[in-house]
């Protein structure tokens, strides 16, 4: 089985880290909420919030291993 395989520039990756960085804060915010009512976060929230972590880490480290203007192969 051949893996998809995308290509990615700069700018594109750059707008999916801000993407990441803004469903994060999304996610504090649900966290102060949630506190303030007293509520409990739903039972996979964490496991959900680490993945978006990790998602930010290996793009972060692609954007900052490449050469500048030249597409990554992400797979």
């Amino acid at each position: 089985m051949t893996p998809n395989l995308v290509q990615l520039d700069d700018n594109e990756i750059k707008m999916l880290l801000v993407a990441i960085r803004q469903v994060q804060h999304t996610f504090s915010i649900a966290e102060q909420q949630s506190a303030a009512a007293g509520e409990p976060l739903a039972a996979d929230y964490e496991s959900i919030r680490e993945a978006y972590m990790r998602l930010h880490d290996k793009l972060s480290a692609l954007a900052g291993s490449a050469v500048v203007g030249k597409p990554r192969i992400v797979k």
